[in-house]
Order: structure tokens, then sequence, then C-alpha cells
């Protein structure tokens, strides 16, 4: 059996019920083939959703980990394929953070280790190119920087995203008919 990673962000900035951390939550412990998948809530923060994602991956060996945030402004799903050094700005993440703390001599963008378009054809989704300039983009940075595994990230607009395609994405890039 293989682990998936499915890390929704919490409460920020008045989303008092963010549909991403609903989105991990149904998807704790779903089983497809041979994935099963771990979902769980990550804080808004800068520092902390990198590592409870890192104690999250230690303790389970899994073999990819998928980030999702919600993005008011959109209307579609959106497989974000590049991150962008993340810099300071004047919005503070849940722990009054406004500096992302990455090194200034660090890579301009990182991308995705995740298939974004396969995964972008699974879900109906559009494949984007901007994670945004707030703790999303920061954590997709620092994960692609410091986990060994597949990383992604997926924006979903205010409505969500239908759980049961990203269950069949899961499966589709990371899910074999060997059962190992």
């Amino acid at each position: 059996m293989k682990t998936v990673i499915v890390a929704g962000f919490g409460a920020f900035d008045g989303i008092v019920d963010n549909p991403s951390a609903a989105i991990a939550d149904a998807l704790d412990g779903c089983v497809l083939g041979n994935i099963s998948v771990f979902g769980r809530e990550m804080p808004v923060s800068y520092s902390r959703s990198v590592e409870v994602c890192r104690m999250w991956l230690e303790s389970t060996q899994a073999v990819a980990i998928v980030g999702i945030g919600v993005a008011m402004s959109r209307e579609r799903v959106t497989v974000e394929r590049t991150a962008r050094l993340p810099i300071a700005t004047d919005h503070e993440d849940v722990d009054g953070q406004t500096d992302p703390g990455c090194a200034v001599d660090s890579p301009m963008t990182l991308t995705s280790t995740m298939p974004v378009n396969s995964m972008a054809q699974v879900l109906g989704a559009v494949v984007g190119d901007d994670a945004g300039n707030f703790v999303c983009n920061g954590w997709f940075y620092k994960a692609l920087e410091q986990f060994e595994v597949d990383v992604g990230f997926i924006h979903i607009p205010p409505n969500g995203l239908d759980t049961g395609k990203l269950l069949h994405g899961l499966y589709e890039l990371w899910g074999d008919d060997s059962g190992e």
C-alpha cells in the first residue's frame, strides 16, 4: 500500500471553514487500489505548515504530498506548475509572520514534481504558473525545496473540488496494479 498525503489549509483572514481543509478531511482514510490517503489540515503559517508536513511524511513514509489551498478569486480548479521564490509581504500569516524566511540566493522558481498535466486532465482543471504571493506559494516552494517525494499544489475556488476526482487523480499518478 502506498500513502499519499493531501494537506489542506485551515482558517485564515475571515475564511473560517476553508474548503481545502474539508477536502483533506473528506479524503483521510480513503483507499483506492493500492493508494491510501492521509488527509490533514495544516495551518496557514509559513513555517508550521512545512514542519507539520515534514512530520507527516516521516510518520507515513508517503510517496507524495499534494497541498490544497483556496483562491477566493478563482472560478476553476488550478493545478500549479510553478512556485516562485517567496518574499516578505504586508500580509500576515496566522502566526503574525510576513516573511516566509527563504534565502535570497535560492532559485527564482521551482517546478512541481507531480505530473501536473495528468492531474489537471483528471480533475478537468487548468494548469497555472502562479501559486500566489502568500502561504500557498510559500508552502509549495519550501516543500519542493525540502521534501524528497513528489510534491504538487492545487488551488481551488471557494466552492471546492470533487473529492472523487481527486482520489482518482491520486490513483492515476501513484497507484499501480501490483498492489505494492
